[in-house]
This record gives C-alpha cells, structure tokens and sequence, in this order.
C-alpha cells in the first residue's frame, strides 16, 4: 500500500473540495444576495377537481379549503387551484410571481385575466412547461386593493404526484434582483452546460477513432452525452413522449451518469479492473429494467416510489463506488494526476449530495449538486489533461528547438552506442584471432617440435630428419606469420603480396614458377575478413604442393571466363596424389573457401600433377 500517495490525493481532495463548494458552488448557485422581498398576504387557498382543464370548468367547480402544500396522488389528474392575497397599496411596477407547483402543465389567471398560458393542456398529449420556473410579471392594472385571486388550473399526466407549494409574491423589482442568479441557475445555466458538454462529448467522440486508449476516449464520451441528456430533459418541454416516458427517462439518464463516471475513471487510471465495468453495466441494464417494468406493469404510486428508492440507491452505490476505485488506485499504483484524480471526486460527490438529498428531505439539501458541478469540472478536467499530454502554449521555434535538441541528444547517444557496439566486435575479433593462434601454434609447431624431441630422446635425430623437420617448423612459422598480417585492404592488393612472398619460396624449393593474372580483373569485393581466409587457403595449396607433390612445376593462373565468376588455378607437375601426406590441409581449404562463399575443386591426375580450382563469387564485405 502506498500511504504516503494516498495521503497526498486526499489533501488534494480536500483542497479541490473546499475551493469548489466555497468558491463556486456556493457564491454561484446557493448564496443568497440579500433579504427577500415582503410578500403579498395569502389568506386563503382553495382547490376542485376539474374535467376539462379550462377556467370555464374552474367558474363551475366546486372548491374546497386546502392547506399549503398540498399534494394528490395517484392518477391523471386536472385541478383548479385558487389562492387568495390581499394588498394594501399596489406596487407601481406590479408583482413578481414565482408559482411553486409540480405538475406537468397550467394556465395562470389574476382577477380573470389569463397571465400564463405556454404549451399544451390535453391530457395524453399535454407538454411540460408547468416544470419550468421563472418569474412572471403581475402589472399592475390588473391589481386591486384588498383581495386579489389567482387561479391556476394545472394538468398532471405523467407522474402520479400533483403537489402545490405556496407561489413568492412581491414587489418586482426586488422579487427580480432577489431571484436573478436562482432563475439563471435553474434556466439559462442548463443550455450553457449542454452546449459547453456537448462540445468535449464531440471531441471525446474524435478521440475515440484518434487514441490508442479508445475505452477512456469512449467513455468520456459516454458521460458528456448523459449530462447533456440530462440538462435536455430540463430544456425540452415538449419531448416525443408522455409523461410515462418521460419518467423512464428521468431514471434512466441520471443512473447513467454515476454509471459513465464509474467506468470512465476505471479506463482513467490506464489499468482499468476486468471486472468492474461488465459489473457496471450490468448493475446499470437491470436497474433500469426493473425500473420499466415498475413503471409500466404496477399500480401507482409503488410504480414511482419504488424506482425512486432505487434511483436513490444507485446513485449513492456508484458514487461511493468511484470514490473507492481512485482511492484504490492510488494505494496500489504509481500515479501523479492528483489534480485530475481531485476533480473526479468532487463529481461523485456531487452524485452523493444529490442522493442523499432525496432520500433525506429534513437534510435540506437542494438538487441539482451534479448539474452546477459538470461543466466547471469536466472544463478543468479536460484542461488538466491537455496541459498534462500537449505543449498548447508553446510557440513553434520553442517547440523546433526542444525537438532539435532531442535528436541532438538521440544522435550523440547512438553515436556512443555504436562505438561500444563497434569496440565489443573488434575486442570479439582478437579474442578469436588468438585462440586461432594458439590452436595453430599447438596443432603445428607443437607438434612438429614434440616429434623431433622424441627423435632426439630416443637416439633417431637423424641429420637429414632433423632438417626436414626443422624446415616444416619454418613453413609453419612463416604460415603463422603470414596469417597475422593483414596481407592487404582488397583482394587485388592480397594476391599481389601473395605472389611476392611465393615466388622466393617457390624457387628456394628448386621449382619453376609461373604466375598468369588477366588485367583489370573486376575482383569481388570481399572484406578484410574473407581476404584473409582466401590468403590462407592459397597458402595451404602452394604447401601441400612444395610437401607433397614431388613437382619441378607451379604455377598459378587468375582468370575470368566469358560471364563467369573469376577463378584462380594452382597447378603442379608433380605425382598427382592430391592427398599424400596433406593431412588436414585440404580439410581446412574446404572449410574455409565455404566461409567466403567460394567454390572449391581438387583435380589430381596421375604421373600428370594436381590442379586446385577456387571459383570466386561476388559477396557482401564482412567487417574485420
């Protein structure tokens, strides 16, 4: 468990905490910009049961003394609802009017005077501007002295709760100023954070086809769209669907967001649960069916009570759950986003006030805690995440001169790289030159010198054995030292050393010697690597030749046929037993001429001589 960095994204927690809920939720949405205006003396409300939702229905209603609030339940209902404020003076800008009822739709009326009349009021097909709150003018020519009567006539076809609260009555002007930043929360606000919302879901969406991590792309895609689905649901009071409809999408977008939130910060941390956001998912689909099924299938007002309950309960689930997960997180993994992680929080515990303000009113928490705090959040979200992942501000030569300095910094490193890489090969190279040495060394000298010293020990040093023993010895030696030298950078350089070094050898041994070489040959370009195993192998040939064959002859030919490879001939005039005492000579020129990628041939002839072909094939040079 790290401690110490949990201990860290809880004071960052805290800290975010505090500077939303004081700085902005608070001043923005909660604080109160002075003391209400005195309200119009209500003395008496009165409510009747209407069948048609007209005010000629009202003038023939029976009416009977309620007290404020009042709430009915369970079916499609239609009321006339009278209240009754006297004045003493009337106001010369007239009186505000905040009405306090829940119901789908109503008409207003002051003194018989229709004042509110927006939308539709048929039952099945009525609209829901009557969840809209805002301030209405009552002028005051339609004002009197002493008692004044409004009439509201309202329709509630969707939920199964008609509940009338006492309406703000005042003096305009002050009800306005008193009013201006609720009603700017409650109606304009809503349209900001869609548009606001609607904008990151969009670009979230492009993330999703852009970014190799598409699950967090998606859904922060998935969150945007349900907030904005959310503050829809406030804005559009005419929906495509009656109020049964429209109570099963209340349910089912605000279950969605805790559950978008949840899964996006699963997909936050890079190293999301395989578990958690199936389970979410799952948890989301059953609630929501449940919900549905209470709705349509049972009577009223279970059918609403019940999926409220559960709305409450998933909403308090989740939003403990996304706390849990970032502290989770935390605790186990590396991590460094505290200010991200922090805003994060402050969403699911706007989720949670939310919750626990419909599950206990006597709190007196007001909703809408996750509304206020989506954009501000999502905003500061989105901008700690470019700020963290992309240089905005940085001008173009700023950001030509890091990445200059970058593959400055890259070239030196793979400069250095190479040269260890090129000291390890050439430190290889010698390593295996030495053993070469060494083996040579104990294969020939050592044995040479081991034969001739048990000779000596036993009594058969022999002047003539002692000689041809010792000139072997010299041939090995001038092999060995031969082999050490790098007998040239090219092929054409190596053969014209070969030949110098040869030729007094040759003659030393009593032969004739004949070199034929066609000029301006295009040799291969062989490296110093292959040179150096093409040098021994013609070596070992002229050996074996000046050993074994007995020969008064050799000569060596380089030619190129018409569009062949080119071949170099070493022939002799000797017995034509090409293996008489060789040894592992022609064993190694095997070997070695595969290593080049030459193609090696021993022609012996009997009483004629022995002529050893190698046919040589362009190949890529090999570093030495």
């Amino acid at each position: 468990m790290n401690w110490r960095q949990l201990a860290q994204l809880v004071a960052m927690i805290c800290l975010v905490q505090s500077v939303y809920w004081l700085l902005i939720e608070q001043p923005l949405f909660r604080a109160n910009p002075g003391e209400a205006p005195p309200s119009a003396e209500q003395v008496r409300t009165q409510v009747a049961r209407l069948l048609q939702p007209t005010l000629a229905a009202a003038n023939r209603a029976r009416f009977e003394d309620v007290a404020q609030p009042w709430t009915h339940c369970c079916d499609t209902a239609m009321f006339a609802v009278r209240i009754t404020f006297r004045m003493a003076d009337i106001p010369p800008a007239g009186l505000g009017l905040i009405s306090g009822l829940q119901v789908d739709n109503y008409r207003l009326y002051v003194n018989g005077s229709l004042l509110v009349g927006e939308g539709r009021m048929e039952p099945g097909s009525g609209t829901f501007h009557g969840q809209k709150t805002f301030l209405t003018r009552i002028p005051a020519g339609l004002l009197q002295r002493g008692d004044n009567t409004m009439t509201y006539v309202t329709l509630r076809d969707g939920y199964p709760y008609t509940d009338i609260y006492p309406p703000r009555l005042g003096e305009y002007t002050a009800l306005r100023d008193h009013s201006a930043r609720r009603l700017w929360a409650l109606n304009d606000f809503p349209r900001y954070g869609a548009g606001l919302l609607g904008l990151l879901g969009l670009l979230a969406t492009v993330m999703v086809f852009r970014s190799d991590d598409w699950r967090f792309a998606a859904w922060l895609s998935a969150l945007c769209g349900a907030f904005v689905a959310n503050y829809l649901y406030a804005v559009v009071l005419d929906p495509p669907f009656g109020g049964w409809g429209r109570m099963l999408a209340f349910f089912a977008i605000n279950m969605l967001i805790p559950t978008a939130l949840l899964c996006f910060i699963d997909a936050w941390t890079r190293q999301p649960l395989r578990w958690l956001m199936p389970l979410a998912l799952a948890g989301y689909a059953a609630a929501a069916g449940y919900i549905g099924w209470r709705l349509l299938a049972t009577p009223m007002p279970d059918a609403f009570d019940v999926p409220a309950m559960v709305w409450v309960w998933v909403l308090a689930l989740l939003s403990l759950a996304t706390l849990a997960r970032l502290l989770w997180h935390f605790a186990r993994e590396p991590e460094d986003r505290l200010l991200e992680s922090a805003l994060m929080s402050v969403l699911a515990v706007a989720t949670l006030l939310d919750a626990l303000g419909s599950w206990y009113p006597q709190l007196g928490l007001r909703e809408g805690y996750l509304n206020n705090a989506a954009p501000f959040l999502m905003l500061a979200m989105l901008t700690a995440f470019l700020a963290r992942n992309f240089r905005l501000f940085q001008s173009q030569a700023a950001l030509n001169t890091l990445l200059q300095d970058k593959v400055a910094q890259r070239e030196a490193e793979l400069a250095l790289a190479h040269a260890r890489e090129q000291d390890l090969v050439r430190q290889q190279a010698h390593d295996a030159e030495r053993r070469r040495i060494m083996q040579d060394i104990h294969d020939g000298l050592g044995s040479q010198l081991m034969s001739m010293l048990l000779s000596a020990r036993l009594g058969e040093a022999e002047p003539a054995t002692v000689a041809e023993g010792l000139q072997a010895v010299i041939d090995e030696m001038r092999l060995m030292v031969d082999s050490m030298d790098s007998v040239g950078e090219s092929l054409e350089s190596a053969l014209a050393t070969f030949r110098a070094r040869m030729q007094p050898r040759v003659a030393a041994a009593g032969l004739v010697f004949d070199w034929q070489q066609d000029e301006a040959l295009p040799f291969p370009d062989y490296g110093p690597r292959d040179v150096l195993q093409l040098f021994r192998i013609l070596q070992e040939a002229v050996t074996n030749a000046l050993k074994h064959s007995g020969a008064t002859a050799l000569s060596i030919a380089i030619t190129q046929p018409a569009g062949a490879a080119i071949v170099i001939r070493v022939a002799d005039n000797g017995s034509g037993n090409a293996e008489a005492g060789a040894g592992r000579g022609m064993v190694n020129m095997a070997r070695r001429a595969q290593a080049i990628g030459a193609g090696l041939a021993v022609d012996p002839v009997p009483g004629r001589g022995t002529e050893i072909s190698l046919e040589l094939h362009g190949r890529v040079a090999q570093p030495a």
